[in-house]
């Protein structure tokens, strides 16, 4: 009754931010402190609660470090070009008549690169939409298609913090991960690429205004050099680089880079590196962002959640919550309760990273015992929790982008690469179900 209790209090604290526009992590602080009641009434001492808050962040030192690496990194990406070139290559392939579909495929390529679909609606996401307010193409079709395309790489990038946490939860290796959730990706993909391509064609553009190419060429000095940083991310994976090795190559590339192209100087570089890129004039709200700050509200939440799964992993806490699940196992498949569970969790959690920490320990118990690996365990969940943190529209991962594109909510049930990876593997499996009987 206490973790019940414990729960609304969470769930409540957090939607009162929401309405009073509070930041999230005040309302994470009181969820905090209400599981630290709990455990502390179902008997354990607060010494020892503070030690299973302690284990908890202990576990999220390994992503912490990786997202305040990604933010170096983006930052710096952004002062030495590198993101204004792939948007320049970028946007000089798109054909007018496909509009909505490279509105997908640019992100998708992009948030691989980067890793994080923040940096990705960010950078290329605004400019897909700048492109398509100036060209009065449709708002909603255009943000559902950025949307689905930022979460490409969230789901599967070898630089992406979500898939780093999600490794680091289910006990996998990360490059791993990358090649069995790339090919799993590619039925959803197929399908995703098909939906845009209708709506591309039923919804073209007369032209594609080049206007702000011509500001970056002005601006920056542009060159197939400063896709180096981007490459060294690309290909990593096939020379079993290791990710962080191979961010720190790509921030020192792009330094160099910087003080060489740019003329950034070495006062600027680290600015850059730790406070992110200030861009100037008209391109200030474009480009700026990035740097270690960046992160930093990103890893405050992730501690403060990291103290939850600390507490519930050594309580039993979500043991009643267990049994409720293995009973249903029995009466649908592992994917679906996977699938099911995985709603309300994100909905209660309002963030990504709450949501995986929560449905990991919940749900591993289950596929220990019917003999899934924990690649499978893995691929379910990149495939629900991850993505489907992206459907709610309260959670960060929806809100955040949302608001960097100035895009409606209406959009998200056109963000169909966000459940088309679920879609497949559900019918996937009952036809394998079926196959068997």
């Amino acid at each position: 009754m206490t973790m019940i209790f414990s729960m609304i209090l969470l769930v409540i604290s957090l939607l009162g931010c929401m309405i009073l526009k509070l930041d999230l992590v005040y309302g994470l602080l009181v969820g905090m402190a209400a599981f630290m009641a709990a455990a502390v009434h179902a008997g354990f001492s607060l010494k020892k609660v503070l030690q299973m808050m302690w284990h908890g962040i202990r576990e999220s030192f390994i992503v912490v470090g990786v997202l305040l690496i990604i933010g170096a990194m983006t930052g710096i990406w952004r002062g030495s070009g590198t993101i204004q070139q792939l948007v320049v290559y970028g946007t000089e392939l798109i054909h007018p008549q496909l509009f909505i579909l490279y509105a997908f495929l640019l992100p998708s390529a992009v948030s691989y690169l980067i890793g994080t679909s923040f940096g990705t609606a960010a950078s290329i996401g605004i400019v897909m939409m700048t492109l398509c307010r100036v060209n009065n193409a449709n708002p909603t079709l255009t943000a559902a298609a950025v949307m689905s395309g930022i979460f490409f790489g969230d789901r599967a990038s070898p630089a992406s913090s979500c898939a780093h946490l999600n490794a680091h939860l289910t006990k996998t290796e990360i490059y791993s991960n990358v090649k069995i959730m790339l090919k799993d990706c590619i039925p959803a993909m197929v399908l995703s690429i098909g939906f845009y391509t209708i709506l591309s064609l039923t919804h073209p553009l007369q032209k594609v205004d080049a206007q702000i190419i011509e500001i970056f060429r002005n601006e920056y000095r542009l060159s197939p050099l400063l896709l180096l940083p981007a490459a060294i991310i690309l290909f990593a994976p096939l020379i079993k680089m290791n990710i962080k090795t191979a961010m720190g190559i790509s921030i020192l590339c792009a330094s160099v880079l910087a003080l060489t192209l740019q003329k950034m100087s070495l006062s600027d570089l680290v600015r850059t590196l730790v406070l992110g890129y200030q861009a100037k004039g008209e391109l200030a709200g474009l480009l700026s962002g990035g740097g270690i700050k960046s992160m930093v509200h990103g890893c405050i939440m992730i501690v403060i959640s990291a103290t939850y799964s600390g507490i519930f992993n050594e309580t039993d806490m979500l043991r009643p919550a267990g049994k409720l699940l293995e009973k249903m196992s029995g009466r649908m498949s592992l994917f679906s309760l996977t699938a099911i569970t995985g709603i309300p969790l994100i909905m209660f959690s309002c963030n990504q990273t709450l949501a995986l920490m929560l449905h990991v320990p919940l749900i591993r118990p289950l596929y220990q015992k019917k003999g899934r690996s924990n690649e499978q365990l893995m691929l379910d969940m990149a495939n629900t929790t991850v993505l489907f943190s992206a459907l709610v529209p309260w959670c960060l991962a929806c809100s955040m982008p949302l608001e960097m594109l100035d895009a409606s909510p209406l959009c998200i049930p056109l963000a169909v690469f966000l459940y088309f990876p679920a879609l497949v593997t559900f019918l996937r499996n009952r036809r394998q179900t079926k196959r068997a009987i």
